[in-house]
Formats: structure tokens, sequence, C-alpha cells
């Protein structure tokens, strides 16, 4: 695997980032976003395709009464982004998300909140949080141990070391870029694991075309 400290440390980026107080990240295999999209509970009929910084400021707009997520396709995954809200947290979407597929979902709040979880198949395997990754959770919690050793667990930043696991278990590499396409920008209409119905096929082009917010 290398060094492990060189590989959080490739990670740092994301102090600087836009999402770097609070944010869950969720890569899922596959690049079928409206799925992916339905899975999380949104409705991509009603999304939009904005900008990262759109994103995140509509994101803190709609704080009080609207859960929004981003997704773009990054290589044979779909990255689902969240600023300060925390869909990619309930175990009903981890199942219902990776049915099918697999996924892995970092998420950091203030202070040392912070939490990764590994699903496949609609099983959700592994959960853990960054300060105690000793104690595991899930129907296989010591799957990726292997994938987790070497990793500097109690002497490095929770954030980047969660990234750089993530880099392991997908062999995805988080990168500044990830965030400079476009997303499509759609809101939780549903429930954890409550799947939307999907959009007509006269509907799906116009997905990716315009820039109108959908609120009113």
């Amino acid at each position: 695997m290398g060094s492990g400290n060189a590989e959080v440390d490739r990670h740092g980026w994301i102090h600087d980032s836009a999402v770097r107080d609070a944010a869950c990240l969720t890569l899922v295999r596959g690049t079928d976003v409206l799925r992916v999209a339905r899975a999380f509970g949104a409705d991509p009929v009603r999304g939009r395709p904005w900008n990262f910084e759109e994103f995140c400021e509509e994101s803190f707009a709609c704080a009080d009464k609207q859960s929004l997520i981003g997704l773009r396709r990054v290589g044979g995954w779909t990255l689902v982004a969240e600023e300060s809200r925390f869909e990619g947290l309930r175990h009903d979407v981890l199942a219902e998300a990776s049915s099918g597929s697999e996924l892995v979902s970092v998420y950091w709040d203030v202070g040392d909140t912070g939490g990764f979880a590994h699903a496949v198949d609609g099983e959700v395997r592994t959960c853990f949080e960054p300060v105690l990754p000793e104690c595991r959770s899930g129907t296989r919690p010591d799957d990726l141990e292997s994938l987790r050793a070497g990793l500097p667990w109690h002497e490095a930043a929770r954030v980047p070391l969660m990234l750089a696991l993530s880099a392991r278990v997908t062999g995805c590499v988080p990168d500044p870029e990830w965030f400079a396409g476009q997303f499509l920008t759609c809101p939780v209409v549903g429930t954890g694991g409550e799947v939307v119905p999907g959009p007509s096929p006269h509907e799906i082009g116009s997905l990716f075309h315009g820039s109108a917010g959908w609120r009113v």
C-alpha cells in the first residue's frame, strides 16, 4: 500500500474545500445517476445542473426546510455530495443505493463527529467512526480490515483518513477536480430509502440542461 501517512496527506486539500466543515460524500459503483438519486429519496425530475458553488449556496439557502443532494459521474462511479446534510448516513439509503452494486459513504461534521460506511448489494457491511475504528458494526464489520491496516488512525486528521480508505476500497481517488464539474442538484422528497418513481423517457434528456432553480 505504500506509506499510509503519504496516502492521507494527499487528501489534505479537503480542508480548503467548500465542504471542509461538514459534508457527506457517497460513491456508488456504476453511472446510473438517476437510479442513485431515486435511491436517496430524491426527485431527479426536479433536478437542475449546477456547479458545486451553486449547489452549496442552494443547500445553505434551503437548510431549514429542504435536503439537497448533488450527483455527478466520477469514472465508473456516481458521486453523491451533501453539504451539511447526511442522507447518506441512513441505513435504508445505504441499502437501497447499494442494491446490485457497492458504495462507500464518508461523512463529517463540526467537532470530532464523522463516520465511514461500506455497503454491498443492499447489505451494510461495515460502519465505524474514525476516532474509534476498533468499534465497528455491520453484517461483516471486519471486511475492510486488510485495507484499513497501515493508515495512521490515531495520528492523522479524520477526514483525509476516511478519504484515503475510500480510495483503497473503490480504487477511485478523491480529487479537487471532483468538484469542478456540474452536479445534478435534486431535492430529497422521500424518507431514507424511499425510492422516488423515475422520470418518463422524454424528461430524462432535459435533466442535464438549463440552469433555473427549482424553488418557487
